[in-house]
């Protein structure tokens, strides 16, 4: 358990660094246990989800999330426009198994022919997590579908989500942005929050243009953050060159309920917080 001195040292230090980048600090409100957050308010606030349109998405649009986890479907990408926030499209991804995307070009082209120019649609997620080791063409493969995709919709950007941080070097110039998900909070070690900006210091000397993928969820091997813990994991992604983040996530592991964020009004009434910059 850190010391209030150990605290306050480590926060000196990632505010000095967030004020490097151009990152002013402002108090939030006077909620309970709210935290000094910075004054730019990202333009991609996303988050991960599943589930039917009617019942998701209302409870992340309420607390500042303007890019929703959805599908290449019109009806869901309308229920997005009602709401006046967009999506970021899932496209079935990649199997780092049988090392081929798990729905075919025909499938993808004319999915995203259908959606194409939709003023919901934020963004198109190629594939989650791919292995570059296991699959050594999976680059080229997933910088084809990319081009593929921005063929038939050439506004939104194209993005794939890796913790693999030494496999980035084989990313660069697949897709258009680089979603950075190495969570920091487990079960067995607690949150080791250096590991935020050493991704993100690779991705830097890369060139590579990212998101931070921030960890609001636990499972077997992860633990749910705290309040406090979530709340430093933005600090520590305030402190990069981060373009914008996406949460993990909304309502998973799906046969955990207790687990998910959904629940959770407490992590909640924090990412209202963080989303309102």
């Amino acid at each position: 358990m850190r010391r209030p001195l150990a605290v306050c040292a480590l926060l000196t230090v990632i505010v000095a660094a967030a004020a490097l980048h151009g990152c002013d600090r402002q108090t939030t409100g006077s909620d309970e246990g709210s935290h000094d957050v910075g004054q730019r308010r990202y333009a991609v606030r996303g988050i991960y989800g599943q589930g039917s349109a009617s019942r998701w998405f209302d409870g992340p649009v309420a607390i500042g999330f303007n890019l929703i986890d959805t599908g290449p479907y019109p009806e869901e990408l309308s229920q997005l426009t009602a709401r006046g926030v967009k999506g970021f499209v899932w496209l079935g991804g990649y199997s780092n198994t049988t090392c081929e995307f798990n729905r075919s070009d025909a499938w993808v082209r004319s999915h995203v022919a259908t959606i194409a120019g939709d003023p919901a649609v934020g963004a198109y997620f190629i594939d989650d997590e791919p292995d570059v080791e296991r699959c050594p063409d999976a680059p080229r493969q997933i910088r084809a579908r990319s081009r593929m995709v921005k063929a038939s919709d050439p506004g939104p950007p194209t993005f794939v989500v890796t913790y693999r941080t030494w496999q980035l070097r084989r990313l660069v110039g697949t897709v258009d942005v680089i979603g950075l998900d190495h969570y920091p909070c487990t079960i067995e070690h607690g949150c080791d929050y250096a590991k935020i900006g050493e991704q993100a210091a690779v991705a830097d000397r890369l060139g590579i243009r990212y998101w931070g993928v921030i960890q609001a969820h636990g499972d077997d091997w992860y633990k749910v953050p705290t309040r406090d813990e979530l709340h430093f994991q933005f600090v520590h992604w305030r402190a990069t060159k981060m373009e914008g983040y996406l949460v993990f996530a909304w309502n998973w592991p799906r046969e955990h309920r207790s687990l998910w964020l959904a629940n959770d009004p407490e992590l909640k009434r924090q990412l209202r917080i963080e989303n309102d910059g």
